[in-house]
């Protein structure tokens, strides 16, 4: 009977083995490990770069959406400037007969013995100045005035006796005159209409509420 007897160092040969082993998957596992980094790494990039140009996208429209923004509301200001230069327009034309009929009136209710030496407008507001022979004549031109229809309230203000100078040759000259102011108001006037359209475009929110322009004062003088 033989006995075969090993005398090779064959621990060391296993112990060699395992560390080969060992160190083979440690590098394997190290390649995979920075390839899934890599991967990783790849994908959040390009999730990064859409991101980024989703953003420019929306960078972009918000620009132009700011830009229509912007015309339009260039284009509401246009609006509104064409609307109040209509608005004036139509104030011009309307108080073109006012302005006719406020003088024809005027001069029809005029008495014998009195005559105008100013006539101012602010609105509906119309301060008369003229000179008169007597106190009878100022009356009957504020009764005048009363009963013509397009006035109301008159106020007198000031009279007084005022001597007339001249040529006294002319008796007429030499008589004593009376001064006066009147104030009087407009019934339903074209200023009335405006005022009261402004106050109601005030009270009454509006997108495209055009400004209506105050009343201008006008002054006209009447000499005799």
């Amino acid at each position: 009977m033989t006995i075969n007897i090993n005398l090779l160092p064959w621990r060391e040969e296993r112990k060699e083995l395992q560390k080969k082993e060992f160190f083979t998957m440690l590098a394997f596992g190290i390649v995979v490990s920075c390839g899934l980094v890599m991967i990783m790494h790849m994908s959040v990039a390009r999730q990064i770069a859409a991101q980024n140009e989703n953003n420019n996208y929306l960078k972009q429209e918000i620009k132009q959406l700011d830009d229509q923004i912007a015309e339009i509301q260039g284009l509401e200001k246009e609006k509104q400037q064409l609307l109040a230069k209509m608005e004036v327009i139509q104030q011009l034309q309307a108080s073109r007969p006012e302005v006719v009929r406020l003088f024809d009136t005027v001069v029809r209710i005029i008495p014998p013995g009195l005559y105008l030496t100013n006539l101012s407008r602010t609105g509906s507001h119309i301060l008369l100045d003229g000179k008169a022979e007597s106190n009878t004549r100022v009356s009957t031109f504020m009764r005048n005035i009363e009963a013509s229809g397009l006035f109301k309230t008159p106020d007198l203000t000031l009279i007084q006796a005022d001597d007339g100078k001249g040529d006294k040759s002319s008796p007429r000259l030499i008589d004593r005159l009376i001064g006066f102011n009147l104030q009087v108001d407009e019934v339903n006037s074209f200023s009335n209409a405006s005022q009261q359209k402004a106050a109601v475009n005030e009270t009454t929110p509006s997108a495209t509420q055009a400004s209506t322009p105050a009343a201008t004062p006008t002054s006209t003088t009447v000499s005799k």
